[in-house]
C-alpha cells in the first residue's frame, strides 16, 4: 500500500517534470497519463474506505518531532477520486482549447497543482499537509499569472497568492502551537486526544489560526475578494482551480479538523457564521455581476459557505452529506466554467451585458441543454443532483427544528433564492434575446474543438443521473455505509423542506427580474477595494526595495544581508529574561590573561586596515588568527587550536600562492560616506558576532539535544569524544555533504589548473609555429 500511494502522489509531479523537456506537441497527451493513472490506482480503495474504515500509512519523518504519515479514509479517496477526475476533464478540455498554443510551463503547474492536491488529501502529518497546502499556493500563482504581460493576470495573481500565503502562515502559526502543546502533528493522534486538547484553553487560539488559513483558501468572507480577480487565468485553470481544487484545499482541512475540534464551542459559531455570511454576500454579488467568469467565482465563494456552513454543523451531528456537496459542486461548477470558455469562443465575450440581446438557443441547442443542465444544478432545482445537495443542506441547519424563523434559517433562504436568480440570469440571458446571433464573431465553429463540449456533457451527466436515480448514487455508490435521515428520492411528499424550496424559487424569480436595478446600485467600499489598495502597495514597496537593495552592487547586497543578520542577531539577544549581563555570563577569573591574545588580533586588526600591501594585510590577518589559537589555548579548547593553526597554515600558504599573481592595491576608489557605512556595518556585524558567541559560550549547556548527545554518544556509536562522534554519526550525512563540496572545490583547481597549462602550451606552440 505504501508503495501505491507514494505512486498516486508522486505521478503528477513526474509527468510535470517530463512535460517540461518532451516536444511540445506531445505535452497535452502526455498529461492525460498522470489523471488517468492516478484514477486507476486510487480506484480499488473506495470499496474498502467507502464503509467508513481508515489507516495510517507510516512513511516515516524525524523521529521525536513530526512524522510523514499518510492517511487512507473515505474522505482523502474521494478527493484523489474527484481530483483525478475533473483533472482528466480539464485536461482534455485544455488540449481542445489551447490547440497548439499551450506552454510546457502551463502543462507542468497544472499537474504539479494536481499532485500537491492530491498530497494534501492523503496527508495525516500536518507539516506534511502544510507542505503541499504551500505548494498548491506557489502553483496557483504560476497558473493564475500565466500572462506575465497583463495587468489583470498580475494583479489576480498577487492577490490570491497574498491572501492565500498569508492564510498559510496562520495555518502554520495554528499547527505549531496545537502540535507543540499536544506533543504530535498527526491527525489521527490528535483526534484520539481530542478531550484533553478541548480542555486547554489555548486550543481556540490554534483552532482560529488553522480555520483562518482554511477560509482565505476557500474564498470565505471577508477574505472572498481574491477569487474573481483570480478568474483572469484562462478558463481550463478557473474550472480546475475552483471546482476540485484550491479553494477545496480549505475544505479539506475543515474535514480534517472535525474529528478534533467539532466539539469546540468555537466550531459552529464561527463556521457556521462564515459560510452563511459568504453564501448571502456572495449570492448578491454573483446578481450584480456581467462578467460571466465573475459571477460563476463569487458562486463559488458561495457554495464553499454552504459547505463550510455544513461541517459548522455536522461538529453538531453527524453527517455524511460532505461527498454530495462536494461531488455536486465540483461536476456542475467545472462545467459551467468549460461551457463559458466554448461561448467566449464561439461570441468573442463572456459580458452578459452584451451577450443578453442575443439568441443563442437559435445558434447552439446542445450547448444551450448543457448550459440549461448546469444552471438548474446551481440552482438547486428537482431532477438535478443540486436538488438533493440542497435538501440535506436545508436539513442539516434546522436540525429538525421547523417551528420558528432563526437567523440561520433566514440566511439560507435568502442565499438560495440568489442563486436561483443568478442561475436564471446566466440561462436566460444568454440564449433567449431578441436576435440571432452573427457566426462571424468568434472562433468559427470548425475551427472549435468539439470537446469543449463534450467534457462539460460528461460531467453534468453526474446530475442527471445523481437527479434521477439518487438513491442508487448516495446509498450504493458515495456512502453506502451511511444512514440517511430520509431515503434519497426524486420525490416524498410535502413537507418543511420543500416549502422552503418553494419560497426560494419563488423569491429567486423576483429577484431575477429585478437584478437590472440590483446591478445599477453603487458598489459598497469593503475588503475587495482593501485588497487591491493592498496589491498596488504591495508593488510600490517592492518596487521601492529593489531601488533601494538591489542597485548599487555587490557591497550593498552584502550590507543587505550582513543589517539582516546583526538585526536577528540583536533581537536574539534582547529576547527572553534578565539582563544584558545576565545573558552574557560573568568574566571568569582567567578573562585577564584572555586580554593579551585579544589586543593582539585587535592590533592586527587595525594594521590590516591601515596597510596598503596584500603580503602585509595577509600577515596582519594571519597574526589575528593564531591569536584565536591562544584564546583557545587559554580557555582548554585543545582540539579546536589545532584545528585553527591547521586552518592558518593552509589559508596562508594558499593565499600567498594567490597574491603573488594579482597586482598591486591601488587607490581606495570609494567616497567617505561609502567606507562609513562599510565601516559601521563591520563593526555592528562584528559586536553582534562577539555577542552571540560570547552569550552562547556563557550559558549552561544543559538544554535536551546536548544532554542527549553526551549520554547517546557512548551508547550508540560506542564512542569516547562526543565532538567526533557528532561529526562522524549524528551529523554524518552533514559532514559528507562538506566532504563533498570540498572535493568538488578541489576538483574544480585542478581542471582550472590543468586548462591555464593546456592553454600556455598552445600559446607557445603557435609561437613555435609563428616563428618558424
Amino acid at each position: 500500500m505504501t508503495e501505491t500511494l507514494i505512486a498516486i502522489i508522486g505521478l503528477p509531479f513526474c509527468v510535470a517534470l517530463i512535460a517540461l523537456v518532451v516536444p511540445l506537441r506531445w505535452v497535452g497527451v502526455l498529461a492525460l497519463l498522470a489523471p488517468t493513472g492516478v484514477f486507476a490506482l486510487a480506484v480499488p480503495f473506495w470499496p474498502e474506505v467507502a464503509e467508513g474504515s481508515a489507516r495510517i500509512v507510516p512513511i516515516g519523518g524525524l523521529p521525536g518531532l513530526f512524522s510523514l504519515n499518510l492517511r487512507v479514509d473515505q474522505l482523502g479517496i474521494f478527493f484523489v477520486l474527484l481530483t483525478a477526475g475533473i483533472g482528466l476533464a480539464t485536461v482534455q478540455y485544455a488540449r481542445g482549447y489551447f490547440g497548439s498554443k499551450s506552454s510546457r510551463l502551463f502543462w507542468s503547474a497544472l499537474l504539479a497543482f494536481m499532485g500537491a492536491m492530491i498530497g494534501l488529501a492523503l496527508a495525516d502529518s500536518l507539516i506534511l499537509l502544510f507542505v503541499f497546502w504551500e505548494v498548491t499556493t506557489i502553483t496557483s500563482f504560476l497558473l493564475i499569472g500565466m500572462h506575465f504581460d497583463e495587468e489583470a493576470s498580475q494583479r489576480g495573481a498577487i492577490q490570491s497568492f497574498l491572501v492565500t500565503g498569508a492564510g498559510g502562515l496562520a495555518l502554520l502559526a495554528g499547527i505549531a502551537l496545537i502540535g507543540g502543546r499536544a506533543g504530535t502533528f498527526d491527525l489521527s493522534a490528535l483526534a484520539a486526544q481530542k478531550e484533553t486538547i478541548l480542555a486547554d484553553p489555548m486550543h481556540r487560539i490554534g483552532l482560529v489560526l488553522m480555520l483562518l488559513g482554511a477560509l482565505t483558501k476557500s474564498a470565505q468572507f471577508p477574505f472572498h475578494f481574491w477569487l474573481p480577480g483570480a478568474m483572469a487565468a484562462p478558463t481550463p485553470v478557473s474550472a480546475f482551480l475552483h471546482s476540485a481544487a484550491m479553494v477545496k484545499a480549505g475544505i479539506v482541512l475543515i474535514g480534517r479538523l472535525l474529528p478534533v475540534f467539532g466539539q469546540s464551542e468555537l466550531w459552529l459559531p464561527i463556521l457556521a457564521s462564515v459560510g452563511l455570511a459568504t453564501y448571502v454576500i456572495t449570492g448578491w454579488l454573483a446578481l450584480r455581476a456581467t462578467d460571466l467568469k465573475e459571477l460563476l467565482a463569487f458562486s463559488t465563494a458561495g457554495f464553499l459557505g454552504l459547505i463550510t456552513a455544513f461541517y459548522g454543523y455536522a461538529g453538531r451531528e453527524s453527517s455524511a452529506a460532505e461527498f454530495l456537496h462536494i461531488l455536486n459542486h465540483a461536476t456542475y461548477k467545472a462545467a459551467l466554467f468549460f461551457l463559458v470558455g466554448w461561448l467566449d469562443k464561439a461570441s468573442g465575450t463572456r459580458d452578459l451585458g452584451l451577450l443578453e440581446s442575443q439568441r443563442w438557443w437559435s445558434r447552439s441547442r446542445p450547448a444551450a441543454v448543457l448550459f440549461g443542465i448546469g444552471t438548474l444544478a446551481m440552482a438547486g432545482l428537482p431532477m438535478t443532483l443540486g436538488f438533493m445537495s440542497k435538501e440535506e443542506f436545508y436539513e442539516i441547519v434546522m436540525g429538525g427544528k421547523y417551528e420558528r424563523l432563526t437567523p440561520a434559517l433566514v440566511a439560507v433562504i435568502v442565499g438560495s433564492s440568489l442563486m436561483v436568480a443568478y442561475s436564471l440570469k446566466v440561462f436566460i440571458g444568454v440564449f433567449f434575446g431578441s436576435h440571432v446571433p452573427s457566426a462571424e464573431k468568434g472562433v468559427p465553429p470548425e475551427k472549435r474543438s468539439s470537446w469543449l463540449l463534450i467534457v462539460p456533457g460528461i460531467l453534468l451527466s453526474v446530475q442527471v443521473v445523481g437527479g434521477l436515480a439518487p438513491h442508487w448514487l448516495l446509498s450504493e455508490v458515495l456512502s453506502p455505509g451511511h444512514e440517511w435521515p430520509s431515503s434519497p428520492a426524486i420525490w416524498h411528499y410535502v413537507d418543511e423542506l420543500l416549502v422552503i424550496s418553494l419560497v426560494s424559487y419563488a423569491a429567486g424569480l423576483v429577484l431575477f427580474l429585478g437584478w437590472h436595478v440590483a446591478r445599477r446600485m453603487p458598489d459598497v467600499p469593503g475588503p475587495k477595494r482593501a485588497a487591491e489598495t493592498l496589491s498596488k502597495g504591495t508593488i510600490i514597496v517592492s518596487d521601492w526595495w529593489t531601488r533601494v537593495a538591489q542597485e548599487g552592487g555587490h557591497p550593498r547586497y552584502l550590507s543587505v544581508i550582513l543589517l539582516t543578520f546583526v538585526a536577528a542577531g540583536a533581537a536574539g539577544l534582547g529576547h527572553g529574561r534578565g539582563s544584558l549581563a545576565d545573558l552574557i555570563g560573568p568574566w571568569g577569573p582567567e578573562s585577564f590573561v584572555g586580554l593579551i591574545p585579544s589586543l593582539m588580533i585587535l592590533t592586527a586588526a587595525v594594521f590590516l586596515l591601515v596597510l596598503r600591501r596584500r603580503i602585509s594585510k595577509l600577515i596582519m590577518l594571519t597574526v589575528a588568527g593564531y591569536g584565536t589559537v591562544v584564546v583557545y589555548m587559554i580557555y582548554q579548547a585543545p582540539d579546536l587550536a589545532l584545528t585553527q593553526i591547521l586552518t592558518e597554515a593552509v589559508a596562508l600558504i594558499l593565499l600567498l600562492l594567490i597574491f603573488r599573481q594579482l597586482p598591486d592595491l591601488g587607490p581606495d576608489p570609494r567616497s567617505i560616506r561609502q567606507k562609513v557605512v562599510h565601516g559601521t556595518v563591520s563593526v555592528l556585524v562584528g559586536l553582534t558576532l562577539a555577542g552571540l558567541t560570547w552569550g552562547a559560550a556563557s550559558q549552561s549547556p544543559s538544554d535536551r539535544a546536548g544532554a542527549e548527545h553526551l549520554r547517546l554518544s557512548e551508547s550508540e556509536t560506542l564512542g569516547e569524544n562526543v565532538v567526533n562522534v557528532i561529526l562522524t554519526d549524528f551529523r554524518a550525512l552533514d559532514t559528507l555533504g562538506e566532504i563533498v563540496v570540498l572535493a568538488l572545490a578541489a576538483l574544480g583547481v585542478v581542471v582550472l589548473y590543468r586548462a591555464k597549462r593546456r592553454s600556455n602550451r598552445t600559446q607557445r606552440t603557435s609561437a613555435q609555429e609563428g616563428g618558424s
